[in-house]
């Protein structure tokens, strides 16, 4: 096989999938979250770097115990928008209620150091807890093979990555991520662009590639901890009449039956706007349950920003019987939103 018949492969996957599972959604929202925070560039204060944010947004996010780990993303000048991703951490109850240290202090863990980030920096962690420290997906935003060669079918501009760091947030290694059928070092790979990954239970994980001519749809897979190769894929959500796109917007939130949760996002084509629904689904990715939209942008703070009318999620949280699901405003600020767990479930209607 082929590199092209590999893409050809995963092409068709997606096309069968398209033929059959459209029409489950419907573009009605009703928006359940309460709005707790907004923490903008103003609220910072970044402790290893000489200059200012103008956005602090998108973070990942990680709850150990009491206290939550956030890894915002953020961009200091808007000329080529060229993106780092930062840490912050603060008790939860005090990120609920809006205490907010002022400023709160934020040190940069990924920057551009590598070809596959050199055009346009980090972008958008999801972010897990790990048993050797953290893990954040993020999307490296620039150019594989030759950086001369803007002609190169391997030059891309999206490239899925994964950062390992130790429990004292020292990166230990970070890469691109590849897409195959298997895992094995030796099976045909290739680069694809790719977003939204989170980890489920071992090496699954969800992710989303683009195939050229066809529409972006939500995949489940496996990854190799030691190829960093995605295989295995199979199509999951996909996006309806009225949208122009679907991505998962979360990390995925282990539940106490052992499901897991997961928020995926919607782009109207109405509008352009990014809304929220959220996805049951099993340890290894199978989908179990669906729910319309519960979460849209609305007010002034919410529908103006650098990018109008965005809601992008980055991170889910339990706390105790709460739903907190942490996002970027605008693409210029961090909010907070909560919602009672059994009321999200009560709309995830099973499949």
């Amino acid at each position: 096989m082929t590199i092209s018949e590999l893409e050809e492969t995963l092409k068709e996957e997606a096309r069968l999938f398209l033929s059959r599972a459209r029409g489950l959604r419907g573009p009605h929202t009703e928006d359940l979250f309460a709005r707790r925070v907004y923490i903008g560039p103003e609220d910072v204060h970044v402790e290893n770097y000489p200059r200012r944010p103008l956005a602090v947004f998108n973070p990942g996010a990680v709850l150990e115990g009491e206290v939550v780990h956030l890894f915002p993303r953020l961009v200091f000048e808007y000329y080529s928008y060229a993106s780092a991703i930062g840490h912050a951490s603060l008790p939860l109850k005090d990120l609920l209620a809006g205490r907010i240290p002022k400023p709160l202090p934020v040190r940069i863990l990924l920057y551009p150091t590598e070809l596959f980030e050199a055009v346009r920096g980090c972008e958008d962690a999801r972010a897990h807890r790990r048993e050797e420290g953290y893990a954040l997906f993020y999307t490296g935003v620039g150019k594989l093979g030759d950086a001369r060669n803007t002609d190169s079918k391997e030059v891309f501009t999206a490239i899925l990555s994964l950062a390992e760091f130790d429990e004292a947030f020292q990166l230990k290694r970070k890469a691109p991520i590849r897409i195959g059928l298997s895992g094995e070092e030796t099976g045909l790979a290739l680069y694809l662009p790719t977003k939204n990954a989170t980890f489920l239970e071992g090496d699954h994980v969800l992710l989303r590639p683009s195939l050229s001519g066809l529409p972006d749809l939500c995949w489940r897979g496996r990854l190799d901890p030691k190829t960093l190769k995605a295989y295995d894929l199979r199509p999951v959500l996909a996006p309806e009449a009225f949208e122009y796109k679907v991505g998962w917007s979360t990390n995925a939130l282990r539940l106490p039956d052992g499901t897991y949760l997961v928020a995926y996002h919607g782009i109207l084509r109405h509008d352009l706007s990014y809304r929220h629904g959220f996805m049951r689904l099993s340890p290894e990715g199978r989908p179990l349950g669906l729910s319309h939209y519960l979460l849209a942008p609305q007010g002034l703070a919410e529908c103006y920003g650098d990018r109008p009318l965005t809601l992008y999620g980055n991170g889910l949280l339990l706390h105790g019987e709460e739903l907190v699901f942490v996002g970027g405003v605008g693409d210029y600020a961090i909010g907070v939103f909560t919602a009672p767990l059994e009321e999200v479930l009560k709309r995830v209607v099973p499949l």
